[in-house]
């Protein structure tokens, strides 16, 4: 119920994966898009799932939101053809997509895009309800599998005077991940948590933490006043792009330091925020999207949408990680390359523990259970406490193709993702790196951020640094 309030009052807009889609001398056509698109409906009937407003069955005059199948989907309906010029209309298109905001009032219509762009590129938009960013991955895996597919026609009863139209999933919905977790919420955990981040932002100044000079409104939507279109939450995008090579001499060094890249990613970025951006801040908040699919008592697969996704969250002194950047000029990036990975290394560790030791991952997701119940009963107070001030980062790891998909002769040559900012009152003063990568190729780093919130040249030159100290450790 929370992303999909997020949307409906103008907090976050939506989540997007996009991939360039090649064939030695061939583009995505309309026609080969409608009908690999018609087989991703069938596939994955998520798609035709939307949330509808019904009035409570425990309390009068309250609503709660209830999961509804679209009955016939147009496949026309859901995909827009684009032809741009050059690189900067092509990111234009990406940054106008995030900051596209579904009609929910229309029960008629899905709650996603396709957007094909040149005959290139294939953008997926959508909403979080239906999925996280790993559904966008499924979308591809999909999408890819359904152009490489031997069979050319369609099956019977999908196209109707030449329109395709699916007038049915084919499967059942994938049930909620709470349904597959076995442990159960601790009230004693939640407690603990909110008066830790109580106490810590009541004595400690803004000014010792990350992102001390964000800048933003302190309105609140609420049910009865959504924000207006003019003032919804608009995301900005920064890119930052490892190229292959480096890409795989980095692995290659993070599994010979016993850790992984998203750590060493996590470290980079304390190092440069605390010694580059903020050599004031003491204390730096980080935040980690965890897959629970590997937790639950069924593992779903890759395969299917849903939200599966908990919050590894981790409160730091920044002494030792601007101990990492120590140099004799500031125009001068370095970084103390034994010491950065034994940070690195630490990290994973901590990581581990909390996933499958201790269990504190699974009980930040067992939290959004407090979000259940009547729209009107929702509060976001306390949002602030557990998220401002700090950086997210969700990596959702190297793409795969399906296992058993045809030999048609389409394959993926890159691959990013994004998720819109949220409103930063509510919890997001900070960046968010969004990764995503190919195979032996390019890695993407998408940095969103709310526009206005963060300095843009701020941002550019985090990723730069990021990009130069991982060079160096390579």
């Amino acid at each position: 119920m929370l992303t999909h309030l997020y949307h409906d009052l103008g907090i976050q807009s939506n989540i997007l994966v996009c991939a360039e889609y090649t064939k030695r001398g061939e583009g995505l056509t309309e026609s080969r898009v409608l009908e690999a698109l018609a087989k991703v409906i069938i596939d994955q009937p998520s798609l035709s799932i939307i949330g509808i407003e019904q009035p409570s069955e425990t309390k009068e005059g309250n609503h709660r939101l209830w999961e509804a199948i679209i009955p016939a989907l147009r496949v026309q309906d859901c995909v827009d053809f684009i032809r741009v010029d050059g690189d900067v209309e092509l990111a234009r298109v990406f940054e106008k997509a995030h900051n596209r905001w579904f009609d929910t009032k229309d029960t008629s219509k899905p709650w996603w895009k396709l957007l094909v762009v040149n005959n290139q590129y294939a953008v997926f938009v959508y909403r979080h309800s239906i999925g996280d960013g790993l559904s966008g991955y499924a979308f591809h895996r999909s999408f890819l599998a359904a152009l490489n597919s031997d069979e050319r026609s369609m099956e019977a009863g999908l196209m109707a005077d030449d329109n395709f139209v699916i007038k049915q999933p084919a499967k059942l919905p994938t049930p909620s991940p709470f349904d597959y977790i076995e442990d159960k919420l601790s009230w004693i955990y939640v407690i603990y948590g909110f008066l830790f981040w109580l106490i810590l932002r009541f004595f400690v100044h803004q000014k010792y933490f990350l992102f001390s000079d964000a800048v933003f409104s302190k309105d609140y939507p609420t049910l009865v006043k959504p924000f207006p279109p003019e003032i919804r939450t608009r995301t900005r995008i920064e890119l930052l792009r490892i190229d292959g090579e480096t890409m795989t001499k980095c692995l290659s060094e993070c599994r010979k330091h016993n850790t992984t890249f998203t750590a060493l990613l996590h470290t980079l970025i304390q190092v440069t925020l605390a010694a580059d951006i903020y050599p004031k801040a003491v204390f730096g908040f980080s935040r980690l999207a965890v897959n629970l699919r590997p937790l639950m008592k069924v593992d779903p697969g890759r395969d299917v949408f849903t939200n599966a996704v908990s919050a590894y969250y981790r409160v730091q002194t920044l002494s030792k990680y601007r101990a990492c950047a120590q140099s004799r000029s500031q125009q001068e990036i370095s970084i103390d390359v034994p010491r950065v990975w034994d940070l690195a290394k630490a990290y994973k560790q901590h990581l581990n523990h909390a996933t499958y030791r201790s269990g504190t991952v699974m009980q930040d997701f067992l939290t959004c259970k407090i979000f259940e119940g009547d729209i009107e009963d929702l509060s976001f107070y306390g949002h602030g406490l557990y998220q401002n001030n700090s950086f997210l980062i969700s990596n959702l790891g190297v793409f795969e193709p399906r296992e058993d998909m045809g030999d048609g002769g389409w394959s993926i040559k890159d691959i990013g993702f994004s998720a819109g900012a949220i409103r930063a009152t509510l919890g997001d003063v900070g960046l968010v790196f969004d990764v995503a990568s190919v195979k032996e190729g390019d890695c993407l780093v998408y940095a969103t951020y709310e526009e206005g919130v963060l300095k843009d040249e701020m941002v550019k030159r985090v990723l730069v640094a990021l990009l130069a100290r991982i060079k160096l450790l390579v």
